[in-house]
């Protein structure tokens, strides 16, 4: 005796298994971006290259505040402080590329340490986002110091050569160059005192260890009355700092921008990569006066660019640090 499906039922039930067995497949076979919540489900880590408390550190947390509103998660800043800049770097260029660890960057690692140290990294393993601000580089003594203007400084440091000694963030960085090219210009000989990061140098100069400090910021000690600049090594006098002079007036074509921007590691998703951008952009559209007072704070200046001239930018540095790289004897063989 056969036990079975009435034969008038068996079309509708081999429809049902039918079905059945379809949306199994469909289960298993549905693409993997299906089953995934949008980026970014979970905090991002920040890479500071520098110590805490440093200009990098300082303006990135202004920044990230208001981005993090836009990407629903927070950015966790991970201090990598070393190799003036270049430890942070190389361990974003090594990161994987999935939007979850973010560089700030900046031209001393992305652009001089491959061209002055030899890096397993070059500029072009990383995407630029658009610029946010830039902290300017100068050279700067304590406000009761002896010397009011760069000419007295030099005066002096031309007395006693290798007896002045100068801190900065790093050797084989930004403010070692401007140090450099200083003592090149001006006949002089300073002797660099490399620290972790400016916070570290000011702190050094304000206890009397170092004449003086060629560092990006100033730790507050401006404001505060503590400090006092003798020269910025911009193209023009600062908005706000009309009474500081440029190396360039005063004689030395010394011009070193020290330009901000968040970076990913090459091969990120350009899906990704637009996400956090244009979370940035609206960030920037909403709180323009709040970041630029926030930045302003920190003794930055706001300086908001898209990612295409942010990357002009960089390569306009990097050929100009390859030419005094030249010029000064470092350049890495």
């Amino acid at each position: 005796m056969k036990i079975g499906i009435p034969k008038g039922k068996r079309m509708s039930a081999a429809l049902v298994f039918g079905a059945l067995a379809f949306s199994l497949v469909g289960l298993h076979s549905s693409p993997s971006w299906a089953a995934e919540k949008p980026y970014p489900n979970r905090p991002i880590n920040m890479i500071v290259s520098y110590a805490p408390a440093s200009g990098t550190d300082l303006g990135s947390k202004v920044m990230a505040d208001k981005v993090s509103e836009f990407l629903g998660q927070p950015l966790i800043s991970v201090y990598k402080p070393g190799g003036g800049g270049s430890l942070g770097a190389a361990i974003v260029a090594k990161a994987k590329p999935d939007g979850y660890t973010v560089l700030v960057g900046s031209v001393t690692p992305l652009v001089l340490s491959p061209i002055v140290k030899k890096m397993d990294f070059q500029l072009e393993d990383f995407i630029l986002l658009g610029s946010y601000s830039k902290i300017p580089i100068w050279l700067v003594v304590k406000k009761d110091a002896r010397w009011k203007t760069l000419k007295d400084f030099i005066e002096e440091v031309k007395k006693t050569p290798g007896g002045f000694q100068v801190g900065t963030y790093g050797k084989l960085t930004a403010a070692d160059f401007v140090l450099e090219l200083l003592n090149k210009y001006a006949g002089i000989k300073q002797v660099n005192v490399p620290f972790k990061s400016s916070g570290e140098a000011m702190t050094s100069l304000l206890g009397g260890h170092v004449e003086a400090c060629i560092l990006s910021g100033a730790a507050g000690h401006l404001d505060a009355g503590t400090a006092r600049i003798l020269a910025a090594a911009e193209e023009e006098r600062l908005d706000g700092l009309p009474d500081v002079p440029t190396f360039k007036e005063l004689g030395y074509p010394i011009l070193m921008p020290s330009i901000y921007c968040f970076a990913f590691p090459k091969g990120t998703p350009k899906q990704i990569v637009d996400r956090f951008q244009d979370a940035q952009n609206k960030a920037i559209q909403k709180y323009p006066k709040e970041i630029k007072e926030g930045l302003r704070r920190v003794e930055q200046w706001a300086e908001f660019r898209t990612p295409q001239e942010t990357l002009k930018k960089f390569r306009e540095f990097q050929t100009l640090s390859r030419k005094m790289a030249q010029e000064l004897g470092v350049e890495a063989k």
